[in-house]
């Protein structure tokens, strides 16, 4: 701790030298520009003064330096280096970690004090001035102080629609109850642009292909007092074509476009289909393809939404490279000809995939997969995929005597994504840009765990999967077949088993045939600041089959002499990813799982479980990182070997919470280092009363959480993230009452501590 203590103290004179130096290499007569303040004039003050200096603040330019908690690193870093003359330190303390001074000499204030003016103009305030003034600081520094005068705000008065008697004049007029300029508003520059925009947007719904928004003009009548008139009309010298209706003549697909053989391929003669033209020469696809994708429809009225969905459709399939639409009009007439020009991707393909993923169950999370492709299997543009894939987990420290936790994963799939949704009864085809899809796969996972055990999980699936929205998808299987066969069990895993029924009876064979659903909303972006990912899974298995199949002489319910699983299993994943700076995130996750097992009789048989591979596990390098995985919980529960040892790392739960809370910081593209606490459990939903311990109780699961820390270093070679994590226990929940906070315990420099408690985690991906 007297280490630790030290670090803080450096870590301040740092600070400190660091805030002193930020002004030497700002030239001699000029000064360091350190931001703006914006007040507002005595008893001038808006009611919605935060909402508009907050715009005002963001137009002010230039930026000063950036500050990381009060501190301008990225300045800091500049002016420890020096003007380089080649590559090395001095070159990227100047040219890549750092940043250079903002001067005061880059601040034009006459032209930022027209540029806020004008903001205030374009929101109602007609008579506002903005004025400023230079602040010194010092003899190197200066800030600038913007006062606004903002006036009185004008409303609207009144709205009016002044259009001829045509068609166009009648659609606009048909749909102004929509209007967004409504009397008693305050008046808005950006209003009236979004109220042009959604003009447009109705006219071109209603097949006014040539129709923009600079078309329309809204004038302004300010003569009143304190008010304004407002008058939407069409601008005099809007052309014809703008203000005509179109209908399709014509909509023709090609289907292999080359643009070397342009000429050649426009006078290919095609084949009707339903309402367009296929040219498809070399017959690369079955017309169904387009049966769903295809809203364009000829004689009908165009649609922007259905030119917009049909280009969308078209790319989602995923078999076209390039997908391009031309639209002419037959002269002298109200009809359009479209052409959708597609280019498509190599048929076959052979793809290497390195991916980390969180999993709540004992299958490995980070894995290496090679995946053969063919993207128009049967000339229906279905994908058909086999993958071959391995996977590892791997933990250094923790009590070296312990049995291992390592795990290794070897899978294999065969599938085929359809790009509808496949139906034995109705046709389905939502209207939306996204392409359903329907998805056949049979698979098989190996889970190896050395010196113990290999579990064998054969799978057959079927199910839909579409998107509602850009950010939100749906997967809903409602057939999925679960084999679970283990093999190649030791001598001390046996013994386990025989000491442990509900141990014995999760690893056994057993049929799991059941449907789960899964919803994904998922807005990442490296631009946004807050962005979100949250998944929400249902799981449910042997309900129907429970209704048909009698029970056996001992009450269980079995399908080929294999036992028939029952449960109900949800679990909710959240996380939220908050850009603090250009290299620097900071990234929160909330993990909740409950399952529940039934249909056997607890009078004669031990409690039924969750099947092994639906079971909930924590620790390892994708969840509580300070603990071996698979050797934390349930609950304050701890078992141990007759010789000390722990035991066989197989703990399981029910239920399980956790939370992760990670800070990431890439000083280049190649390194990260993070910094990472984490906190949670897994409990037992019911257990035989010599083993309350494990059960989950609201009166005390709070104190029964575990809690690590730790540092991480990741080296990101584009293609590949490697991960290592080292990490160590802050709260030990099978300690007794009051001694489970081992903060004052830890020791870095203490040998004995560090091969109990350190744990180096290796993984490919992030965690979360």
């Amino acid at each position: 701790m007297k280490t630790f203590a030290r670090y803080l103290l450096l870590m301040g004179l740092l600070a400190v030298w660091a805030a002193c130096s930020t002004t030497r290499t700002v030239p001699e007569g000029d000064r360091l520009y350190t931001g703006h303040e914006i007040k507002w004039t005595e008893k001038k003050k808006p009611k919605d003064y935060s909402d508009l200096k907050s715009a005002m603040d963001s137009r002010v330019r230039p930026t000063p330096n950036r500050k990381f908690l009060g501190m301008p690193f990225k300045l800091w870093l500049y002016n420890l280096g020096k003007e380089p003359k080649g590559k090395g330190l001095n070159y990227l303390l100047r040219k890549k970690w750092g940043e250079p001074p903002v001067l005061l000499s880059q601040l034009n204030a006459d032209r930022n004090d027209d540029i806020l003016n004008s903001y205030l103009e374009d929101n109602g305030y007609f008579q506002s001035e903005v004025t400023h003034e230079i602040k010194n600081k010092g003899k190197k520094k200066a800030s600038v102080e913007f006062t606004a005068t903002p006036n009185h705000r004008y409303t609207i008065h009144r709205v009016r629609f002044d259009t001829d008697t045509g068609v166009l004049a009648r659609e606009i007029m048909k749909n102004t109850r929509r209007t967004l300029l409504k009397p008693g508003d305050n008046f808005s520059l950006d209003r009236i642009k979004a109220e042009r925009e959604r003009i447009h947007d109705h006219l071109k719904e209603e097949g006014f292909y040539y129709f923009t928004p600079d078309y329309m003009l809204v004038q302004i009548d300010s003569t009143l007092k304190g008010q304004v008139d407002l008058y939407v009309r069409l601008k005099p010298n809007t052309p014809a074509t703008a203000i005509r209706q179109y209908w399709m003549k014509e909509v023709e697909l090609y289907t292999n476009y080359d643009l070397t053989k342009d000429s050649v391929q426009r006078n290919t003669p095609g084949v009707k289909y339903q309402n367009f033209t296929i040219i498809d020469p070399d017959s690369l696809y079955k017309p169904i393809v387009f049966d769903r994708s295809v809203f364009l429809q000829r004689d009908s009225l165009y649609r922007i939404s259905s030119h917009n969905i049909t280009l969308q459709r078209l790319v989602n399939l995923g078999t076209f490279k390039f997908v391009r639409g031309n639209f002419r009009p037959v002269r002298d007439s109200a009809l359009l000809f479209a052409r959708f020009f597609l280019t498509p991707y190599p048929k076959r393909s052979l793809q290497f995939e390195v991916s980390g993923t969180s999993k709540s169950n004992g299958f490995v999370g980070s894995q290496v997969k090679i995946s053969a492709r063919n993207r128009n299997f049967q000339r229906k543009a279905n994908l058909l995929e086999i993958n071959l894939g391995g996977g590892f987990e791997t933990q250094v420290g923790g009590k070296t005597t312990q049995l291992s936790t390592n795990a290794y994963s070897a899978n294999a799939e065969v599938a085929i994504t359809m790009p509808r949704f496949y139906t034995p009864i109705i046709k389905f085809n939502p209207r939306t840009p996204y392409v359903p899809k329907t998805r056949f796969s049979l698979g098989y996972e190996l889970l190896n765990r050395p010196n113990l055990y290999n579990l064998n999980a054969f799978t057959g699936l079927y199910g839909y999967l579409w998107k509602q929205t850009r950010y939100i998808d749906h997967q809903l299987f409602p057939v999925a077949i679960t084999y679970v066969l283990p093999g190649n069990e030791s001598e001390e895993f046996l013994k386990q088993k025989k000491q442990d029924p509900a141990l014995a009876q999760s690893i056994s064979k057993q049929f799991i045939l059941g449907s789960n659903y899964t919803l994904t909303f998922n807005n990442q972006s490296p631009a946004k600041y807050h962005s979100f990912f949250g998944l929400f899974n249902i799981d449910l298995a042997g309900n129907l089959a429970g209704l048909v199949v009698p029970k056996s002489g001992d009450g269980v319910k079995r399908i080929f002499n294999n036992e028939i699983s029952q449960y109900i299993r949800v679990n909710v994943d959240g996380r939220h990813y908050w850009r603090l700076g250009d290299n620097l995130r900071w990234v929160n996750r909330l993990f909740a799982g409950y399952g529940f097992a039934y249909g056997k009789n607890p009078d004669t048989l031990p409690p039924p479980t969750l099947p092994f591979v639906k079971q909930f596990f924590t620790g390892g390098s994708n969840s509580i990182r300070a603990f071996r995985a698979r050797a934390l919980g349930p609950g304050s529960y701890r078992d141990t070997l007759p010789d000390g040892n722990l035991l066989l790392a197989n703990a399981a739960g029910d239920i399980k919470l956790e939370f992760n809370t990670e800070l990431r910081y890439k000083p280049n593209n190649l390194l990260e280092l993070a910094a990472f606490v984490d906190a949670g459990n897994i409990w037992l939903g019911k257990a035989p009363d010599t083993a309350q311990a494990k059960v989950f109780a609201f009166n005390r699961f709070v104190k029964e959480i575990a809690v690590g820390a730790g540092l991480g270093l990741r080296i990101d070679a584009s293609i590949l993230l490697v991960r290592f994590d080292i990490a160590f226990p802050l709260r030990k929940p099978w300690l007794p009452q009051g001694e489970r906070w081992v903060i004052n315990q830890i020791a870095f420099g203490d040998g004995k501590w560090r091969k109990e408690n350190l744990i180096l985690n290796i993984a490919i991906g992030y965690p979360f």
